[in-house]
């Protein structure tokens, strides 16, 4: 039992410290924009949370299908089907951030027009998304190379590679922003500069051939690459409930509060973002070890793993849930102290966070799915928590009611994702 507890802890640890790491780099743009620019900067910097997160959303398709293929495999014993799982995931994320890489810099006024912006904040909002896709290579490859290092056997690197990128973040932030005076341009450049760091210490891991998986010559197989994808998918849609909540609550909020409204809403968006990855990293940081005992067929350590993992999730999320009521203004002053900003976000906080009790469960539900090849489950569990629940409430549960239930649409939206989970549960 020590074993085991000692196995979680050393795979989910580093999944949800990382995990978070991916967030805090557009958090902490936001702390020190808003505190060093002003709040229409931090708007400014919550328009763009729907296209980088979509971002991150897209390369876990590739990520985590590669590493659920990989898990599996290894788990049966078949190590050259996992390199030839690693090598097409490492690849074709690749290619989606080139593309990415030419989309957001030839695009960015209509990706942030696109996203809600008004015409007030829309230069700020236009220049950082400028500045922070042209780091969407070494930006995606960073989260792809974290999964992959952690199901090598690596999880502490990987934790140590994406906090090293954190910290440089963080020093250049203040560097870029205070003294230098580059305003919101030196948030995006700190952030890829960060990212560029992360990623050659990630790389380093398979560069000096420390575990199973290596970079070398193969053949890309249609098939296997499929695979991927569909293995990814759940994961891709339940990232892109971040995005989607994002959007929605953009348009949803500028248009019944204004600009205000949306940086009341960066605020609890930064929030959520953290609170997600912390969440969603406890699920992939299980999912190694629920795929391995999946390939085992060791269904006795799959049920132990599965219960564990909950009560560790709905521990965490409680947590969460406490801390943020209770420290509410706080924690919104960190980002800004306009005093109306203040009242209005730290009002919404309670109501807001009390759907990351839901979340946790969802996400266990999700991953665990998915991690079994029970695809058809988990993808039915993140579409509909992560784009039609989620967008339904936010638009329909303000307008019919009033302004006063703006908040009020992840938690209506969490509840009925778990009355879908456990219906499906039940289902062979």
């Amino acid at each position: 039992m020590k074993d085991r507890n000692r196995t979680l802890l050393r795979y989910i640890l580093p999944s949800a410290g990382g995990l978070c790491v991916t967030y805090l780099y557009n958090i902490v743009d936001g702390i020190f924009v808003g505190q060093g620019v002003g709040h229409p900067a931090l708007a400014a910097v919550n328009i763009t949370v729907p296209f980088i997160t979509t971002l991150v959303a897209l390369s876990s398709l590739f990520a985590m299908g590669g590493s659920t293929v990989i898990a599996i495999r290894l788990g049966r014993g078949d190590q050259k089907g996992a390199n030839d799982a690693f090598l097409t995931a490492f690849c074709m994320t690749l290619v989606l951030s080139a593309v990415l890489l030419a989309v957001g810099t030839l695009l960015p006024e209509q990706i942030a027009l696109l996203c809600g912006s008004s015409p007030e904040i829309l230069p700020l909002a236009r220049d950082y998304l400028f500045y922070y896709t042209l780091f969407s290579i070494p930006f995606l490859m960073s989260n792809c190379l974290s999964v992959f290092v952690r199901n090598d056997g690596a999880p502490g690197l990987a934790f140590f590679g994406m906090c090293a990128g954190a910290v440089a973040n963080i020093f250049l932030d203040w560097l870029f922003i205070f003294p230098m005076q580059m305003g919101i341009i030196g948030a995006a450049v700190a952030s890829g500069l960060g990212q560029i760091l992360s990623f050659l210490i990630l790389i380093s891991h398979f560069l000096r051939k420390k575990g199973q998986l290596r970079i070398r010559r193969f053949r890309l197989s249609p098939g296997l690459a499929a695979k991927i994808c569909k293995r990814g998918v759940p994961e891709c849609i339940s990232q892109l409930n971040t995005p989607v909540t994002a959007f929605c609550y953009n348009w949803t909020a500028g248009s019944l509060l204004g600009d205000m409204g949306i940086a009341t809403f960066s605020v609890l968006s930064f929030i959520y973002s953290l609170a997600n990855a912390v969440l969603s990293g406890i699920s992939q940081g299980l999912q190694p070890l629920w795929g391995q005992s999946f390939g085992r067929k060791d269904d006795r350590t799959l049920k132990d793993l599965f219960h564990t993992g909950l009560k560790i999730s709905i521990f965490c999320s409680a947590v969460i849930c406490v801390l943020l009521i209770v420290f509410r203004v706080p924690v919104v002053t960190l980002f800004n102290g306009d005093p109306e900003l203040v009242k209005m976000a730290s009002e919404a906080l309670p109501v807001f966070s009390l759907s990351f009790l839901f979340m946790a469960v969802n996400l266990i539900f999700t991953a665990y799915f998915y991690s079994t090849k029970q695809t058809l489950k988990s993808d039915v569990i993140a579409l509909s928590r992560g784009i039609v629940l989620k967008s339904l409430a936010i638009f329909l549960i303000p307008t019919l009611l009033g302004s006063g239930f703006l908040w009020y649409p992840p938690v209506v939206a969490e509840i009925l994702t778990l009355l879908l989970c456990l219906l499906l549960r039940k289902l062979p």
